[in-house]
């Protein structure tokens, strides 16, 4: 049997060698799953998703019950964190939710337009911190973040000391995505139409700060990779001229900045990006990742990019849940030999479905190693 240390240096090599286009001994896995393994083992999400200890255990427990992988997107969960990332209030299980019920951003506009013109006077931190300290109705939301924050390194060596790798240590959320969390979506559309310069320049100052303290993470934590978020930034939601304007400099500008630092950019984009998937290919070749959640069609990415970067995924949430292990097997299996075996990392999309059957994870990890 071989060691943890031998195993990460495997999983290392494979994840690599496919990010560089390459085709490793096998297709490596990488996975996301959260509030699925706490079902799984029975645990109250309740207490899980406020726990990071509870959640590193639960999570390990579970999906190296179920088969072989290579990496963990998330090493813990921390459901408050998401205040930090969108400025809004969480639902949280056992709180404003049934027990059971999977955390929720409350999104309802912390942000005023009047907090444009403080960030540009005095930057963008001090306003998020004073939406989340003062404006949010959980008064523990930075305390909780921090011991979250604190126990990242302990949980990563929870992953290590199994031979797993922690894929993303090190997350970053665009401007466009922040500001529409903390306006609300209708509210951000508006200011966009109404005070675009405003807007603009408000981001510009967002990304300049955010660009300072990803770089100086990046070489704390040497991470493997940085997780860059993308959803309601998506071709499917605005116009060229936005996209253009609003969106894409600043997604090509983090990424940029990110491989210059020797990281590689995880490209962690829900929702449908197939109408712009051509400006990807301004992007460094072969240091990047195209992760779909499914909802962009993943032989369209292979279409268009699958001599640039490598691609992620995307082992539909339906199919966790509701197909047979059979179906799921022959899927992967198709994905292997089609988007792959070179240049391609199977996982699910975006994250493994609360429900998700158990047998059908299973089947998803033993297609990677022919079993």
């Amino acid at each position: 049997m071989k060691l943890p240390h031998e195993l990460l240096g495997e999983r290392t090599a494979r994840i690599h060698t496919a990010v560089a286009l390459g085709k490793p001994d096998r297709v490596p896995v990488v996975l996301t799953a959260d509030a699925f393994c706490a079902n799984h083992m029975g645990v109250k999400l309740s207490e899980f998703s406020v726990s990071p200890e509870l959640s590193t255990q639960t999570m390990i427990n579970s999906l190296l019950s179920l088969g072989e992988f290579d990496a963990i997107e998330l090493t813990s969960i921390q459901a408050k964190i998401f205040s930090l990332v969108w400025l809004s209030d969480m639902k949280l299980a056992g709180r404003e939710l049934p027990e059971g019920s999977v955390w929720q951003v409350d999104e309802t506009g912390t942000m005023t337009t009047e907090d444009y013109d403080t960030i540009l006077d005095k930057g963008y931190w001090p306003v998020a911190m004073d939406i989340v300290n003062n404006r949010l109705r959980d008064k523990m939301v930075m305390k909780d973040i921090k011991e979250f924050i604190d126990n990242g390194p302990k949980a990563a060596m929870a992953w290590v000391g199994k031979g797993i790798l922690p894929f993303c240590p090190v997350i970053q959320t665009g401007p466009y995505e922040v500001l529409m969390g903390a306006r609300t979506m209708p509210k951000f559309t508006r200011d966009i139409f109404k005070m675009p310069d405003k807007v603009e320049a408000v981001m510009k100052v967002m990304q300049a700060e955010n660009k300072e303290l990803i770089r100086g993470q990046i070489r704390a934590i040497k991470p493997l990779t940085v997780w860059i978020s993308g959803a309601r930034g998506a071709s499917e939601f605005v116009s060229h001229k936005i996209f253009d304007r609003f969106v894409w400099p600043y997604i090509k500008e983090m990424v940029e900045m990110v491989v210059e630092e020797g990281a590689i950019a995880y490209l962690h984009f829900d929702s449908n990006w197939e109408r712009d998937l051509e400006y990807f290919r301004q992007l460094p070749r072969g240091k990047c990742i195209f992760g779909t959640d499914s909802a962009t069609n993943i032989y369209k990415v292979k279409e268009v990019l699958g001599d640039h970067m490598c691609i992620m995924g995307d082992v539909p949430p339906a199919l966790l849940t509701l197909g047979t292990p059979d179906e799921v097997y022959n899927y992967c299996t198709k994905l292997i030999n089609e988007i792959g075996p070179s240049g391609y990392i199977l996982s699910q999309g975006c994250t493994i479905p609360p429900n998700a059957n158990p047998e059908n994870v299973k089947a998803m990890m033993a297609a990677a190693a022919s079993k």
